[in-house]
């Protein structure tokens, strides 16, 4: 005679198994299917190509919104910027860092009176043209942003 409740622990364990099982069954496989991500071959590092606009060259003056002035030079993959603030004893530094035609990360070390400074960059080139970024201080743990556009 079939009881008619079933054991807690038969509950427990044996209804997500059977959900899983039958999602795994009628879920789509193949390679085109929900699972095939899981089970793709890997691919050599020679198969991954490495999207660049050619059209993303950085090089040239570009301008903060508070008037901060960058020059920049860019060649293959690799950034260079020195900037400085609009008066004299603003804030100057350099910036190293890579674009891959939408991203651009990288490290700075800045001067601003006697005391120097050294951190992080990331910018983000918009489909504007403009470059939106942050900083992040690795020295006092101080962070602000940079919306730059190009003069």
């Amino acid at each position: 005679m079939w009881p008619h409740r079933l054991p807690r622990r038969l509950v427990r364990y044996a209804l997500p198994a059977a959900c899983a099982l039958t999602i795994i069954h009628v879920g789509p496989s193949g390679p085109a299917g929900a699972l095939s991500q899981f089970t793709a071959p890997l691919r050599s590092a020679s198969d991954v190509v490495r999207i660049q606009t050619t059209g993303a060259k950085l090089a040239g003056v570009w301008v903060s919104k508070i008037g901060e002035q960058f020059e920049v030079t860019h060649a293959d993959d690799t950034v260079e910027m020195t900037f400085s603030g609009p008066t004299p004893s603003s804030r100057k530094g350099k910036i190293s860092g890579s674009f891959d035609g939408a991203v651009l990360a990288g490290a700075y070390e800045a001067t601003e009176g006697s005391s120097v400074d050294r951190g992080v960059v990331r910018f983000l080139r918009n489909p504007d043209g403009t470059l939106e970024g942050s900083w992040r201080s690795l020295v006092n743990g101080r962070q602000g942003a940079w919306s730059l556009s190009k003069k």
